[in-house]
């Protein structure tokens, strides 16, 4: 599985965003892993990590969904504790 990171714009409360990531872990095809969130609600702006077969498949979920989203980037991951990159 491949490791990326998602960007979303949604004018969602901490209220809302918890309301549909309930929703959405519920419908959260096989084969893709919704791993963590970074929210600045503030800006209304979110970080997803997910890992998904391939970035084309990612968008075709999130277009399933109609979950809007402003880019995806295929992403590794620099562990410090053991100082290196995973992917």
């Amino acid at each position: 599985m491949q490791r990326f990171l998602a960007v979303h714009t949604l004018p969602f409360s901490k209220e809302q965003f918890q309301s549909v990531a309930e929703k959405t872990l519920k419908t959260v095809s096989t084969g893709f892993t919704w791993k963590q969130t970074y929210c600045d609600f503030s800006n209304h702006k979110f970080f997803c990590e997910w890992e998904a077969p391939s970035q084309e498949a990612l968008e075709k979920g999130f277009k399933a969904n109609k979950m809007p989203f402003d880019a995806i980037y295929p992403v590794e991951l620099y562990n410090t504790s053991a100082k290196t990159l995973e992917k």
